[in-house]
C-alpha cells in the first residue's frame, strides 16, 4: 500500500489552524518528525492534535485505540517485536467482502522510511489487503499492552500506581535516563532519594523489553529501582521535564519545599486502590555508607539502546573512581577490574597528574592503545583489551552528550569534570578508523594560573620590545605558530599585562580557555552562526579599547581585524604561519591591502614551545663539532663568553626522560621603512626575514639557542622544534 505526501505535516497543521504563520516559517527546515517532537516538548499542541494532523498529511483516518478491544487473532497477525519496533498495531480484521486488516500508526514519521516495505511484505506474505490509520502514542501503549492479555500470565506484579502530573521532575533527576529512551520506552526517572536508588515511572512496566532495560540498569549501576504504573500520557507530559526553560514559571507539586541544608526526595500520593505505605527496596548496609559514591553502567551489553541507559556520573572523577591515580600502575589497576566507566575517568585523572595535553584513545588489530601528550611529545601509557573498545568509546561518547550509535562518521563534543582537585574542560573528537573509533580529548585545566610574559620565556630584547608596542593605543598585534604552540596563551598574558579599569576589553574565543577577571570573553559558536567574523561585527558596537579575536581563520576576519585597528581599536590575534615573517605575505594573500599592513602592524611574535631541562637531573652535554660550528655562527651577534657550554637531561624519579615543562621561544617582528617597502613590493617571507635580522631582530633558533646556554633546555629540543 502506497502513501503519497504532496506537502509537511506544519502545512496541514497551519491549515487546520493549529499554528501560526510565523511559527510554521521558523519550523520549515525541519523535518516532520523533529516538528512533532518540539511542539510537544514545548507545549504547544497535544499529542491527539498532531496525530489528527498527520491523518491529514497522509489522507488516512485518525482512530482512538483507548477503549478498544483487539482480539488474539487481530493481534498475531503482526509480532509483537514488529509491532514496537515500528510503532504499528493491527486492531481489526474485516473479512467480508475482501479480507482487509486495519493497522494503526502511531509514528507516521516513519512513512518515509522502511515502513512501506514492511507493510508491502505483510501484505504479500500474508495475503490480505492492508488499510492503515492514524493513532497517538498513548493509545497505541494501551492497546500493545493487550498482548501480554493475549498470552498466558507469567508472573505478574502489582506495580504501584501514583499521579505524574502531580510531580515537579528535577531536570537533573529526569536526565538520570536518556530522553529518547524516556519515549521510547515509555518510562522516565521521577526521584532519586541517593546515588544507589531511583523511583520509575511506567507505562508498561509488565513489556518484556522494559524488565529488560530496568533489570540491565539495576545489575551494572548496582543500585535498586522502584517502579510505579502511570498511563502513557502522564509519560507524554512529563518528558516536557526534559526541556526546563520552555516550562510554565510555577508547576504544580505535591512536594512540600525542602528544607535549605537537605534535598528530600518527592513525596508520591498513591491512588486509592492502593496500599498506603510505600516501602523502598533495601540497601546493603555497605551501600548506605557510600551514599556519595556514584556508580555507573557499562555502556555495551543489550544492544545501542540499552548502551545508552546509564546513570550519569558525578562530575568529581576523584570522588568516582575513589583513590587516588598518580601513576601508570595505578590506571593499570583501575583497567584489570574491568569497569569501563572508571577507566575512563581514571585516565583523565592520570593526564591531568602528569600535566597532558591531550588523551588519544586508538584501536588496533589485537588491543586498544592510550597515549598521553605530555610536553608536545605523544607517549604510550596503556594497552586495553580489544573487546572493551566499543564500551570505552560510548562511555566518552555519553559524557560529552555524543550520538552513541553513529559511528560513521566524526562527532565533536565536550564535558567539564574535577579530576586532582581541578577545574578541567574536556573537548572531545571522535574518528572513524579501520579498526574502530578514534577519540581524541583535548584537555583545558581552568584551576591552572595565567602565566606573565616573563614566565613564558619572553626577556631581553623581545619583551622590550612587545611592551612597547603593546601599549599603543590602536594597531595589531599577532601571535603566530602551529596548533599547539602557545599562541592563545601569549595573548593572554599581553591581555592580563595591559588589562586595567581605565580600559573596555572584549574577546572572541573558541574555546574560551581561562576566565580573567574585568575581562568580557565571549565563546564562538558556528553552529548557530556566531563566528569570527560575525562577533567582531558585534563588539565594535560595545565601546572596547581593545579586542582579542581567538584566530583569523579567513579573508572575512582579516578584513574585519584591519578594519577594527583602523578606527583605533587595539586588536590582538594569531594566525597559523611557519614565523613572524611569513604573516606579511599571509595577510595579503587573505586580502588585506599591504598599505594597510604595514600602517596597522604593531608587532608579531613568532613561537614555538621547547621542553624545559629537569633542574634535578640536568647536566653538561657535548656537542659536536659541525653543530658546534653552527651555533657559534647563529649567537656571533650576540657577544657571549666561550666555550659554549650546553645541558641535557640524564632522567630521574622526578622528570623520567630529563625534561619537566616547557617554555616558549620568540621572535617579535616590528614594521620599519625597509620592511614597509618589501611589503608594498610583495617580496616573500625569505626577504623579509633577512631585513628583520638585519635590523636586529632575533629569531626563535637564536632565542633557543640562548635559552640553551642558560640551561633552560637542550640544543637538541630548539633543533626539533625549529625546520627553518
Amino acid at each position: 500500500m502506497a502513501v503519497a505526501v504532496k506537502k509537511q505535516l506544519i502545512d496541514v497543521l497551519l491549515q487546520q489552524g493549529k499554528i501560526k504563520n510565523e511559527t510554521a516559517q521558523s519550523f520549515r527546515h525541519l523535518s516532520n518528525f523533529e516538528v512533532e517532537n518540539k511542539l510537544i516538548t514545548e507545549n504547544m499542541l497535544e499529542p491527539t492534535d498532531i496525530a489528527r494532523a498527520y491523518a491529514g498529511l497522509y489522507n488516512l483516518p485518525f482512530v482512538s485505540l483507548a477503549n478498544r478491544q483487539i482480539s488474539k487473532e487481530t493481534l498475531e497477525l503482526i509480532p509483537e517485536g514488529l509491532t514496537r519496533q515500528y510503532n504499528i498495531i493491527a486492531y481489526e480484521i474485516q473479512k467480508e467482502p475482501v479480507k482487509t486488516v486495519r493497522i494503526a500508526i502511531a509514528k507516521p514519521a516513519k512513512l518515509a522510511g522502511n515502513l512501506q516495505e514492511t507493510i508491502a511484505t505483510l501484505e504479500k506474505g500474508k495475503g490480505f489487503k492492508i488499510e492503515l490509520a492514524i493513532t497517538t502514542l498513548a493509545d497505541f501503549l494501551t492497546a500493545v499492552s493487550q498482548y501480554q492479555a493475549s498470552t498466558p500470565p507469567v508472573e505478574k506484579v502489582n506495580f504501584k500506581t501514583l499521579n505524574l502530573d502531580q510531580i515537579t521532575i528535577p531536570y537533573e533527576v529526569i536526565t538520570k535516563f536518556p530522553e529518547n529512551i524516556a519515549l521510547k520506552y515509555q518510562m522516565v526517572v521521577f526521584s532519586a532519594p541517593h546515588s544507589s536508588f531511583i523511583k520509575v515511572a511506567v507505562a508498561d512496566p509488565d513489556s518484556k523489553k522494559v524488565r529488560e532495560i530496568l533489570d540491565f540498569v539495576k545489575t551494572k549501576n548496582n543500585i535498586a529501582i522502584e517502579e510505579y504504573r502511570v498511563t502513557p500520557a502522564e509519560i507524554e507530559r512529563a518528558i516536557r521535564f526534559y526541556h526546563p526553560e520552555k516550562l510554565p514559571p510555577k508547576p504544580v507539586t505535591v512536594s512540600p519545599p525542602p528544607p535549605p541544608q537537605k534535598q528530600e526526595e518527592h513525596k508520591v500520593e498513591e491512588k486509592k486502590e492502593e496500599k498506603k505505605e510505600e516501602p523502598t527496596a533495601p540497601l546493603p548496609p555497605e551501600k548506605e555508607k557510600e551514599k556519595e559514591k556514584v556508580t555507573e553502567a557499562v555502556p555495551e551489553i543489550s544492544g545501542s539502546m540499552s548502551a545508552q541507559l546509564v546513570i550519569p556520573v558525578e562530575n568529581d572523577l576523584d570522588k568516582f573512581v575513589g583513590k587516588p591515580i598518580k601513576e601508570v600502575s595505578d590506571l593499570q589497576a583501575v583497567v584489570e577490574t574491568g569497569n569501563v566507566p572508571k577507566i575512563v575517568a581514571a585516565s583523565v585523572i592520570l593526564a591531568v597528574s602528569k600535566k597532558a595535553s591531550d588523551i588519544h584513545i586508538e584501536a588496533a588489530e589485537k588491543n586498544v592503545r592510550i597515549r598521553f601528550r605530555v610536553d608536545g611529545l605523544l607517549k604510550d601509557i596503556v594497552r586495553l583489551p580489544l573487546e572493551v573498545q566499543p564500551a570505552v568509546v560510548s562511555r566518552v561518547k555519553i559524557l560529552s552528550k555524543l550520538k552513541i550509535d553513529e559511528s560513521r562518521i566524526p562527532q565533536d563534543g565536550r564535558f567539564d569534570c574535577i579530576a586532582m582537585g581541578h577545574a578541567v574542560d574536556l573537548r572531545i573528537s571522535t574518528l572513524p578508523t579501520v579498526h574502530g573509533e578514534k577519540i581524541a580529548m583535548r584537555l583545558l585545566d581552568k584551576s591552572a594560573h595565567l602565566y606573565t610574559l616573563e614566565e613564558l620565556g619572553l626577556v631581553d630584547r623581545n619583551l622590550k620590545v612587545l611592551l612597547e608596542n603593546m601599549n599603543k593605543p590602536y594597531g595589531l598585534i599577532l601571535s603566530t605558530g602551529p596548533t599547539g604552540s602557545g599562541k592563545t596563551t601569549t595573548l593572554y598574558a599581553v591581555l592580563t599585562r595591559i588589562s586595567n579599569a581605565s580600559v573596555n576589553i572584549v574577546t572572541l574565543e573558541d574555546p574560551v580557555e581561562y576566565e580573567m577577571a574585568g575581562v568580557n570573553q565571549c565563546q564562538i559558536r558556528p553552529k548557530i552562526g556566531f563566528t569570527f567574523a560575525n562577533g567582531l561585527r558585534s563588539i565594535l558596537r560595545q565601546d572596547p579599547n581593545i579586542i582579542m579575536v581567538g584566530e583569523i581563520r579567513d579573508s572575512e576576519t582579516a578584513s574585519l581585524a584591519t578594519q577594527a585597528a583602523l578606527t583605533g581599536h587595539l586588536v590582538l590575534s594569531t594566525l597559523h604561519t611557519n614565523d613572524a615573517s611569513g604573516t606579511l605575505p599571509r595577510l595579503a594573500d587573505m586580502g588585506v591591502e599591504p598599505f594597510f599592513i604595514t600602517s596597522l602592524i604593531n608587532a608579531i611574535i613568532g613561537q614555538r614551545l621547547v621542553r624545559k631541562l629537569c633542574p634535578k637531573c640536568k647536566r653538561q652535554a657535548h656537542i659536536p663539532a659541525p653543530i658546534a660550528k653552527e651555533i657559534e655562527a647563529e649567537l656571533e651577534k650576540f657577544n657571549l663568553p666561550k666555550p659554549y657550554q650546553f645541558f641535557e637531561g640524564a632522567g630521574c624519579d622526578e622528570c623520567e626522560l630529563g625534561y619537566k615543562g616547557r617554555i616558549g621561544i620568540f621572535e617579535v617582528l616590528t614594521m620599519s621603512h625597509e620592511l614597509e617597502n618589501l611589503i608594498l613590493e610583495r617580496k616573500p617571507a625569505s626577504d623579509i626575514k633577512r631585513a628583520a635580522i638585519k635590523e636586529g631582530m632575533i629569531t626563535m633558533k637564536q632565542d633557543g639557542l640562548v635559552k640553551a646556554l642558560k640551561g633552560l633546555t637542550t640544543v637538541n629540543e630548539v633543533m626539533r622544534v625549529i625546520t627553518v
